[in-house]
């Protein structure tokens, strides 16, 4: 059961940095009239908006729609009329989606997901300007993104004995975490 919940709550913390495409507000963008900026471009899209184009081929057009279905919102897909060949910009649409929101995991509770487990392997290194070290060690504590836990290294001496060493360190990622001082 808690093994379960972990991995709903990871995959939607995985979604959260990747934008769904919306379906149903994608049609018809591609020959989309071009305005000044990417907000008026965005503006004109919405329903009953009086805004009138700008000469073809110059300016900028919404060729898309994407949801963010963890945060609720969603973002128009924005691209150059007269340079095609230029990234596109994501801009966000005011208000939510409507169909996000009973999906909606806050905030709070995804950074609140341990990412290291007491016992697990981890790997522990500081940077400095000239200098990167990087151990493998085992980690003593449960610990979420920007805790503080300690970990364990294990190294043997010249007589093959172990000598445990401790270290305390900032939860980064999974099985990441940076040496403190």
């Amino acid at each position: 059961m808690k093994h379960s919940l972990r991995s709903r709550l990871w995959h939607s913390f995985c979604w959260s940095s990747t934008l769904s495409i919306s379906a149903a507000a994608t049609a018809g963008f591609a020959q989309a009239a071009c305005y000044s900026t990417p907000r008026a471009a965005t503006e004109a899209i919405r329903p009953g908006s009086a805004l009138s184009p700008v000469s073809e081929g110059a300016g900028y057009r919404v060729t898309g729609i994407q949801s963010d279905p963890v945060l609720g919102r969603r973002w128009a897909i924005v691209s150059s009329c007269d340079h095609t060949g230029w990234p596109v910009s994501a801009v966000q649409i005011s208000g939510s989606d409507p169909a996000a929101p009973s999906n909606r995991i806050p905030v709070t509770s995804v950074r609140s997901i341990p990412v290291v487990h007491a016992g697990d392997i981890v790997r522990l290194w500081k940077q400095e300007d000239l200098l990167r070290i990087e151990v493998a060690g085992v980690s003593e504590e449960t610990g979420d993104l920007g805790k503080i836990i300690r970990v364990r290294l294990l190294r043997r001496n010249a007589d093959d004995q172990a000598i445990q060493e401790r270290f305390s360190g900032i939860v980064r990622g999974p099985s990441d975490v940076e040496m403190q001082p």
